[in-house]
């Protein structure tokens, strides 16, 4: 009896288990490349409830991941963690060629290196909170960030240990920023919102939880405001802006919305098509540019990403590749 067709699944978020499940379910051999030590990607780290989630009431995304991952692990689906592609290329049968650096637990500082052959390659790396350009150009920033005083992405404000009385400036204008800024408020926390647009991309909805409590002081919106530099200012932070006022505040927290992951070196000999903004292009099977290659979850969906649409993609590229590896397989 022949072994079942591999597939590999490269990343670990809820859209990869997704279509790890469904494969499995169609008798494949997916295994999944996980450059972090547990499964769950960006999901894993957000402490917010999760209220679009069908069938998870009262849960966080964070316990979404952990209920998804102990699915798999159910399963027992091959997973490999720690880690990283170092390349990816079409061998001369048509399968894939997929060379993987892992962590080795029992020689620290000394990877080593697996080699696997697969019928299709799913990409579902996700995307990372964007925020290195303004680290980069903002004066002190990436020292305030050494320092726990500059935060990057939503999850840190969800965490425990913010008290009421705090002040927090925040760097941007969508969705995230209104939305973490109205629950910062609710617990107590002042608030003052940095927008670099006369106008804010958040949804109505968003912006009317918040601004709310601007008669009260607990929250603040500034705009148009870029900043220019960070200073210390006896223990807290001093935002000094462009049109020369300035801003005191006990964090900042920077939220700039996404960038996908589409620009590491191991997809480059693949040349996937991207749109403007780094996302790679995908059809109604979720099949990139490169026939074979999938590319699942918020890495390829701008429009709606979520943990609901990560699943629907995961499986909707699950069954294409299983209708063709079921058809084509010996």
């Amino acid at each position: 009896m022949s072994k079942p067709p591999i597939v590999v699944i490269i990343g670990g978020g809820p859209a990869g288990m997704s279509c790890a499940l469904w494969l499995h379910n169609y008798e494949l051999h997916p295994i999944i490349i996980e450059r972090e030590r547990a499964l769950g990607g960006m999901a894993r780290r957000s402490p917010y409830p999760n209220e679009w989630l069908l069938g998870r009431a009262g849960e966080s995304a964070r316990e979404n991941a952990d209920a998804f991952r102990r699915h798999i692990a159910g399963l027992s689906v091959e997973t490999w963690l720690a880690a990283q592609p170092r390349q990816l290329c079409r061998g001369p049968q048509g399968q894939f060629l997929l060379d993987v650096t892992l962590a080795n637990a029992a020689s620290p500082g000394v990877p080593s290196t697996r080699s696997l052959s697969a019928g299709a390659v799913v990409i579902a790396t996700g995307t990372r909170f964007n925020s290195e350009e303004w680290i980069t150009h903002v004066a002190n920033a990436r020292r305030m960030v050494e320092q726990g005083r500059l935060h990057v992405g939503p999850p840190w404000a969800g965490e425990p240990g913010l008290g009421p009385g705090s002040h927090v400036a925040i760097i941007g204008g969508g969705d995230n920023a209104f939305d973490v800024g109205r629950m910062l408020v609710e617990k107590g926390v002042r608030v003052t919102i940095l927008m670099r647009s006369q106008m804010p991309r958040a949804r109505p909805l968003m912006l009317g939880r918040l601004r709310k409590h601007e008669s009260s002081g607990m929250a603040r919106i500034l705009a148009p405001r870029s900043v220019r530099k960070l200073e210390e200012f006896s223990s807290r932070v001093r935002l000094l802006l462009d049109h020369g006022d300035h801003v005191e505040a006990d964090h900042v927290l920077l939220l700039l919305g996404y960038r996908p992951n589409s620009d590491e070196d191991w997809m480059a000999a693949l040349a996937l098509r991207q749109d403007g903004r780094g996302y790679l292009m995908v059809d109604g099977n979720m099949e990139t540019s490169s026939p074979g290659v999938f590319a699942v979850g918020d890495v390829a969906n701008p429009a709606h990403p979520c943990i609901a649409t990560a699943i629907g993609t995961g499986t909707m590229a699950a069954r294409e590749i299983g209708r063709r590896l079921r058809i084509l397989a010996p």
